[in-house]
């Protein structure tokens, strides 16, 4: 057990002496929960409260007194028999009994405000003040037309793909000569003792074992710079770094052995500013969001009680806009697994449109992304947007992921779990009490895209031609929401508000959304925002 505890600490780049490995296991005993559910437990808690500290038996105390709080619930609906009740079977079934479910309904803290941003500020009105304004929802970037028609994804050419990393790394590369003051680069694999600059890509030399490790850098240059090759990186020299599998970094050293390169430094590509633009949103008639992400039934059922449970809330505040991210129909829940519908997946899917559709007030825009994880969707990243054909006229449809403009506003979001994946690959050295989870953000915004890890999660099918057009994210947005399984938060990085509310549903119980509001004039946007437990 305790091998496992610290390989799970290892993966976020933890190393906790033994004492605080005997104290966990203490904890894993009493609460009987796994290694992996306690660390991602401190990931997230230390994030929110502790500014990323390492674990150490003064905090463990601390920490034990939430993670206490946050498993009573779960405790108590684990004890109690599986419901009975019926799948949903048409939206009657849905109307007359909502929450059906015995395990979700036991829940006794619904509403609870867990985060709230800024943390000092006072109490928010979410009493809609402008009830006939209709906010102007545009997508930015490239239009979806391409996405939205048919085309073999997961088909491209080995020579494309080639092409599309080559260009990623290029692309960065002109922003790094200009933040390094340099003219170009030069070979990485070049004999040479003086100090020189080159750049690429971080690979994981396969030999040396399937994670990346300090052992296992590799750096692969580009064609026209380095012929494509590799070179192994020596860090020691380094006192602080992060590296992920399909980071584009410049790297200064040497090579005297041209063999392998001695690191005395590292450029990222810049972090764009915030996007400047036109914003007309009144201090006294503020935009009201609630967002929210799937999947929206528990675990072992589909009777979609958080579903109805979250569009109650939205019927009770009247948000001005609403964005559900997928899952809906989710390919991770048991009964899909083991195939127990009455209906195809398409059909279900369908009744919880038509839910939706139905009853949510007119007066809310909604704004729906699909997920790679929608069973019945194509299991592809970008994702392209839902069938639009007999949409109520107050929803909208777009790609996971998407930026999108409202009033001059620009909110970034993807419902794939890229903060999860990161955290799983990137290997650090840092300071203590670094922002741990801000710099996995902060990923985002250098390498400018959704999804920069490269090869992805095992889970993922990305296809790289349509993600060099969908999934860039070349500015840093007002906005940007990214659910991911690690705890939530809120925190602003590099100008940028990030929200990550988890999902609807949490192991057993009910998990949490995300509401918001916005004013701002000229280019000045002010954000207040909570997180909100379902």
């Amino acid at each position: 057990m305790e091998e496992h505890l610290l390989n799970e600490f290892e993966e976020f780049g933890l190393n906790p002496n033994k004492k605080v490995l005997e104290k966990c296991i203490e904890l894993l005993k009493k609460y009987n929960i796994t290694p992996d559910t306690l660390v991602n437990h401190w990931i997230g808690y230390t994030a929110t409260k502790l500014n990323d500290e390492a674990p150490s038996l003064e905090n463990l105390i601390l920490f034990e007194k939430d993670l206490a709080k946050e498993l009573s619930a779960k405790t108590k609906v684990k004890s109690e028999p599986l419901s009975e009740s019926p799948i949903i079977h048409n939206i009657t079934t849905i109307t007359q009994m909502p929450g059906t479910s015995s395990k979700f309904s036991s829940r006794n803290n619904a509403g609870e405000v867990v985060v709230k941003y800024p943390a000092d500020d006072a109490a928010i009105n979410w009493t809609r003040s402008n009830e006939s304004w209709e906010p102007d929802i545009q997508l930015q970037g490239t239009a979806e037309t391409k996405l939205t028609t048919k085309y073999n994804y997961m088909f491209s050419r080995l020579r494309d793909k080639f092409e599309v990393l080559e260009e990623q790394i290029n692309d960065l590369g002109d922003l790094m000569k200009n933040k390094l003051g340099i003219d170009d680069f030069e070979p990485n694999c070049v004999l040479k003792s003086e100090t020189f600059h080159t750049v690429g890509r971080i690979c994981c030399d396969a030999t040396s074992g399937s994670r990346l490790n300090t052992s296992s850098l590799l750096l692969e240059g580009t064609r026209n710079t380095s012929s494509g090759q590799s070179v192994p990186l020596d860090v020691s020299q380094l006192k602080e770094f992060s590296f992920f599998p399909g980071q584009v970094i410049a790297v200064e050293g040497s090579n005297p052995t041209g063999k392998k390169m001695v690191v005395t430094s590292i450029s990222t590509p810049p972090i764009n500013s915030v996007f400047k633009t036109d914003v007309s949103i009144e201090v006294n008639s503020p935009l009201n969001m609630m967002v929210a992400c799937g999947p929206f039934t528990l675990p072992d059922d589909l009777e979609f009680a958080p579903l109805v449970e979250f569009i109650q809330q939205v019927n009770t505040l009247l948000p001005h806009i609403v964005i559900i991210m997928g899952p809906f129909v989710d390919v991770k829940n048991k009964k899909v697994e083991c195939g127990d519908l009455d209906y195809t997946y398409q059909e279900q899917f369908d009744i919880v449109m038509r839910e939706l559709q139905s009853k949510i007030t007119n007066s809310v825009q909604v704004c729906i992304i699909p997920s790679w994880r929608d069973v019945h969707y194509r299991a592809v990243y970008p994702t392209p947007p839902f069938p639009q054909e007999n949409k109520a006229q107050n929803f909208s449809f777009f790609s996971d992921p998407c930026i999108l403009n409202v009033n001059g506003v620009f909110i970034a979001l993807t419902s794939t779990d890229i903060l999860f994946h990161l955290s799983k690959e990137e290997i650090a050295v840092t300071p203590h009490g670094s922002d741990r989870l801000g710099r996995l953000v902060s990923h985002l915004f250098s390498q400018q895209s959704f999804y920069p890890l490269n090869p992805p999660s095992e889970e993922m099918s990305i296809d790289l031609e349509q993600a060099e057009d969908h999934c860039k994210l070349s500015f840093t947005p007002h906005l940007l929401f990214v659910p991911s399984d690690l705890r939530h938060f809120i925190k602003n990085v590099g100008g940028c508000v990030v929200v990550n509310m988890e999902r609807a549903v949490k192991g057993f119980c009910g998990g949490t959304y995300s509401r918001l509001q916005i004013t701002g004039e000229a280019s000045s946007v002010q954000i207040k925002a909570e997180i909100v437990r379902l």
